[in-house]
Order: structure tokens, then C-alpha cells, then sequence
């Protein structure tokens, strides 16, 4: 029977070799990045471009199949950990885009670092664009202007978005949920997730059917605005990823349609929205909607009517006053980057009012950038309950809540280091942009940056095919990090030196080297002494061999032929004092006041 058993096992076996879960789940970008250029290709395939989309379907294709021969040839050893989970998430935002970015520079001949650039640009659902029709000045290579663009390339820049959007870590689901990814670790590393179902993998599965349902939503809506089919499920796939992303160089303006302004800022304000609060609205659940959806609408609504008195007094509105600001206020808070006029000629005022909106942000649980609504919830929270705290003091308990849930010390500690960290990397991208373009104005640089932070795209002409590289490569870090919500880097790089000293640590009590060429000197010259030599661990104390020792009181890693057992020490302070007991023999306590008990 046994024998049976045994041989059922070794069949039902996954064949392949055993690794890292973390070296078994690297081959996971390029899958991404060929699922992105399968897409585009039959999308350009449709718009009539067979030229660009066979060499975006080629490079599909040999993505696609080196990931899945990487799968099928290697097994994970164990579960992912959650410190290998989060140094995935920080390595597939580099790789991801770098990787997508191959095809299209070897495609359209343009330097790497742009196609790079637009492809970050994409996946953390910026909107920043260096296709702009110039000549990029460090490498004398003319990139083209949108309309210049292959129908292949501008669908692939709306389908990095649309994907990136969602979230490649939450996509990495599909592929992962073949190899043994806990489901739990996919929204922890991003920082995005929230529960729709009560099981975590049927809330990913409501969230992707949510996210299509919107796409094809905001498509039909635009539609009928007046776009037609191709420009309408494009402009609604980079809507609802908060992306901004458009076939034309003038963006929205393109249109010069009043119904397809306010369509499109449906879109974005959907896509910015709690999907928690749409999937129980769309469901009919019974719900409360949270307070960041409330929060955003009234933001929304006070910012245009105050942008309006702004652009009226100063005299700049290309458009009527309310118009300009309605969209432009939606366009910012909502971290889109949609477009109507050059902002390049607003003034300094209006920048400086729209780089706060833009830092704000959406929802917590949406696709858009920024601080979050959610955080500045609790922020402005946290100072009436200071001020109460400090006038009243303990004679009144404050409730710390903010849409039903109570705020911890920890979670407020959190909210603030991210808010802190956001403000630190927008000064340092601000200075950074300053010292790369010396014509560039302190309002212009603060913009642009908050823009790449804050994963939102509107440009005042500081982002083009002549910027340096070096602009473009501040750019592209503030992008990455503002994806990651800055906090999530620090994760991923506190999680890698735990890894990293785990390892070591590992290497040094096994007496190898790092490289693995065998015992360092140390071990050779101090050879590991025999295990009736070692010390015992601290809180143990050495007995003889025959002395009785309880199995459980045996330390890990005890040998029978150990010289010295281990005991642990007896506290005086964590043991009871015994009972004073009668003469021997009688088993009787001591009375009280009895000379016994006195001595």
C-alpha cells in the first residue's frame, strides 16, 4: 500500500527543475510585454498597418514563448515570501518597460531612452509624451509626432496604460495562479487592493470584470458624444486608467466639442473614483459610499468654480472661464492629463493652482496617482483631533475614524511618512529639473514634476523629444516612484537587504563564501567545532549527559551525542514560591504562626 502511494506521488509530479520562486517568476515582464505587443498588433492589424504589426506580433511571439518555456522548464520550490513579492513588484516596474520598449525603438528607429521613456510613461499611466515631432538633440535622431505615428505604435501606447492601469502586479495573477503565487501577496505589494468579494481571488476576478465593464462604459459614452468607434475605445481605455494618452498631438481639444469634453470627464472621474463604491453601485449591494468618493466630488466641483474666478480675474481662459476650469480641474485631480489648451501660456497662478490638485489625486482604490483622497482625509482629520486632544486633554476621548474605520497610531504614522515622501521627492525632482534646464522657471519645473509624480501628464512643454537625457531620466524615476506611491520603493529596498543579509547569513553559518567558491578563509582556519564544544543558546544551561531533561525542554538542533544537555534557566521572579510544608512525612502545611514558619 505504501509502495502505491509512493508511486502516485512521483507520478502526479509536475516534471521540471526546482528553484527560487523569485528566479521562477522574473521571466513574468516579458510575458507582460508580450501579452502588450500581441494586443497592439491585432489592434493595428484592424486600423489596416501590417508592416508595424508583424514586428510587434514577431517580438509577441518570442516574448511570449520564452516565458512559457521559462515556466514549464522551472517549478517553484516553496511559496513566494512576502519580501520576494515585493521585490518582484520594484523589478517588474523597470524591466517591464524596458522590455516593452525594444520592439518599438528597433521598429520606429528612435533612440532606446525614448522609447523607454514613453513606455514608463505608459505603465505607470502618466501621459507624459516625448512624441512630440523634433529631433532628439543628444543622439540627432528625429523621433516623430503622433500623427506621424503607425496605428500599431499608438495602440500599444494605449494598451501599456489600460494594462498598466489595472496593475501589471494584479495581472501577473493569470500567470502566476499557475505556478503557486499566494493570491494574498498581489495586492499587498502594489498597496492598491481592496476586497470586492469576500475571497481575495474572486475580488481580482470582480475587479478585472469591473474594470472591463467601465472601459466598455466610457467607450459607448464617448461614442455617442461624437468620437468615432476607434478613437472612442481608445480615449476610454487611457480614461479609465488615469492615463491621458491620445492619437493626437492637441489631445481632447482636437474635438473642439463640448460633448465630448463632459463625456470625457465622466471617464476620468470614474476612473479616479473608489471602485469599491462603482462595484457595489453596479451590483445593487447595499453600501455606504466612502468618504475619499464624497471627498473627491466636492473637491472636484469647489476647485472649478474657484479656477473659474481664478482664469476670470486673470484675465487667461482660451475657452469660456467655467469650461477651462471644469476640465482642467477634472483632468488634474483625477491625475489624467487630458488636454484642451497649451498650458504652456497659462499663468504662473493657474500652474501653481493645478500642481496642488495634481499632488492630491484620486481615490485610494482607483487607477489614479497623487497623495490620495483617503490621506488627506485623515491628515486634515488629525488636526482637529490634535487641537482637541491639546484643549480638552484627558477629560475627552477622541474616536479616531474616518469612513467607519478607526485609525491607528501606526496607520496615521504611515499616511504621514507617505505624504512626507511625496513632498521630499517633488522638491527633489523640482531641483533636479532646475539644475538640468537653467531656462526653465521654478513654476515650470514644479509643474512638470508634480505631473510625473503624481502619475498625471499634463505638460507645459518642459517634456519633449529635444529634452536631455538626463531630464528625461528624472522624469522617468519620478514616474516609477509615484507609481509605487515612493513608500512601496522603500519596501522593495528594505525587503532586498533582508534577503541580501538572509543570505549571508546563511553563506557565513554554512562556512561559504558569497560567490560560492567554497570555505573562506575564516572557516579553514577556524574549522566548526564538535557539537559537545558549542556553546548553547542564550537562556540554556549546560547539565551532565545523565541528567533527566524533559523531551520538550531539548533545544532545536540538539544531538544525542551532545556531551551537555540543555536546560532553560529557572527565574526566581516567573516561578511561584513553594508552599512551606509540615514535618516530613506528614504531607500537612505549616500552621500559621507556628515557630516552623517563622524560621
Amino acid at each position: 500500500m505504501k509502495r502505491q502511494a509512493v508511486g502516485r506521488l512521483e507520478a502526479g509530479r509536475e516534471p521540471g527543475v526546482r528553484v527560487s520562486p523569485l528566479l521562477r517568476y522574473s521571466i513574468l515582464p516579458a510575458a507582460m510585454a508580450g501579452l502588450t505587443h500581441l494586443l497592439s498588433s491585432m489592434a493595428g492589424l484592424l486600423e489596416g498597418d501590417t508592416e508595424y504589426s508583424a514586428v510587434l506580433g514577431l517580438w509577441a511571439v518570442l516574448y511570449l514563448a520564452v516565458a512559457a518555456a521559462w515556466l514549464l522548464a522551472l517549478k517553484p520550490s516553496r511559496s513566494l515570501s512576502k519580501e520576494e513579492a515585493l521585490v518582484l513588484v520594484g523589478y517588474s516596474w523597470v524591466v517591464t518597460p524596458l522590455l516593452s520598449a525594444i520592439p518599438v525603438a528597433y521598429a520606429l528607429g528612435v533612440p532606446l531612452v525614448d522609447a523607454w521613456f514613453e513606455s514608463i510613461s505608459g505603465y505607470t499611466t502618466t501621459g507624459l509624451t516625448i512624441f512630440t515631432g523634433g529631433v532628439d538633440k543628444d543622439f540627432g535622431v528625429y523621433v516623430p509626432s503622433m500623427e506621424q505615428l503607425p496605428p500599431s505604435i499608438l495602440w500599444w501606447r494605449a494598451v501599456t496604460q489600460w494594462l498598466g492601469g489595472f496593475g501589471i502586479v494584479v495581472m501577473f495573477l493569470v500567470f502566476a495562479r499557475l505556478g503557486g503565487l499566494p493570491p494574498h501577496l498581489v495586492g499587498f505589494a502594489e498597496g492598491r487592493f481592496e476586497r470586492l468579494e469576500p475571497s481575495i481571488a474572486r475580488s481580482i476576478r470582480a475587479l478585472m470584470g469591473l474594470y472591463a465593464f467601465l472601459t466598455l462604459l466610457g467607450a459607448i459614452l464617448l461614442h455617442l458624444a461624437g468620437m468615432r468607434p476607434a478613437d472612442a475605445l481608445y480615449h476610454s481605455m487611457t480614461g479609465i486608467a488615469t492615463g491621458g494618452f491620445s492619437p493626437y498631438s492637441d489631445s481632447i481639444a482636437h474635438y473642439h466639442s463640448v460633448a465630448v469634453e463632459l463625456a470625457t470627464m465622466v471617464v476620468m472621474l470614474l476612473g479616479a473614483a473608489n471602485f469599491a463604491d462603482l462595484y457595489a453601485i453596479i451590483r445593487g449591494v447595499p453600501r455606504r459610499l466612502s468618504e475619499e468618493t464624497a471627498s473627491l466630488i466636492v473637491i472636484a466641483f469647489a476647485s472649478t468654480l474657484l479656477g473659474a474666478l481664478i482664469l476670470g480675474r486673470l484675465g487667461w481662459h482660451p475657452y469660456a472661464p467655467l469650461r477651462e476650469a471644469a476640465f482642467d480641474v477634472a483632468s488634474a485631480v483625477s491625475t489624467t492629463g487630458f488636454g484642451i489648451s497649451d498650458l504652456s501660456k497659462a499663468p504662473i497662478a493657474w500652474k501653481a493652482f493645478l500642481t496642488v490638485l495634481m499632488l492630491v489625486g484620486g481615490a485610494a482604490f482607483s487607477t489614479a496617482g497623487g497623495i490620495k483622497q483617503y490621506r488627506l482625509l485623515v491628515l486634515f482629520k488629525n488636526i482637529a483631533w490634535t487641537v482637541r486632544e491639546t484643549v480638552h486633554g484627558a477629560d475627552r476621548i477622541t474616536v479616531r475614524r474616518v469612513g467607519g474605520s478607526i485609525i491607528t497610531d501606526d496607520e496615521l504614522r504611515s499616511i504621514v511618512s507617505v505624504a512626507t515622501l511625496f513632498a521630499a521627492a517633488h522638491a527633489a525632482g523640482t531641483l533636479a529639473l532646475l539644475v538640468i534646464l537653467p531656462r526653465c522657471s521654478l513654476a515650470d519645473a514644479a509643474f512638470e514634476a508634480a505631473s510625473a509624480l503624481a502619475t498625471t501628464g499634463l505638460s507645459v512643454g518642459v517634456t519633449s523629444a529635444s529634452t536631455p537625457w538626463l531630464a528625461k531620466a528624472v522624469l522617468m524615476a519620478l514616474m516609477t516612484l509615484g507609481r509605487l506611491e515612493v513608500v512601496g520603493f522603500l519596501y522593495m529596498v528594505e525587503a532586498a537587504r533582508t534577503m541580501a543579509g538572509g543570505a549571508r547569513r546563511r553563506g557565513r553559518r554554512a562556512g561559504l563564501r558569497p560567490e560560492g567558491r567554497g570555505p573562506s578563509r575564516t572557516a579553514r582556519r577556524w574549522p566548526r567545532p564538535p557539537a559537545w564544544r558549542q556553546r548553547p543558546p542564550p537562556g540554556w544551561r549546560r547539565l551532565p549527559a545523565g541528567a533527566s531533561q524533559p523531551p520538550s525542554e531539548v533545544p532545536r538542533g540538539a544531538s544525542s551525542r551532545t556531551r551537555w544537555r540543555c536546560r532553560p534557566y529557572s527565574y526566581p521572579w516567573r516561578t511561584r514560591a513553594p508552599r512551606p510544608r509540615g514535618p516530613p512525612g506528614t504531607g500537612r502545611p505549616l500552621a500559621p504562626g507556628s515557630g516552623a514558619a517563622r524560621s
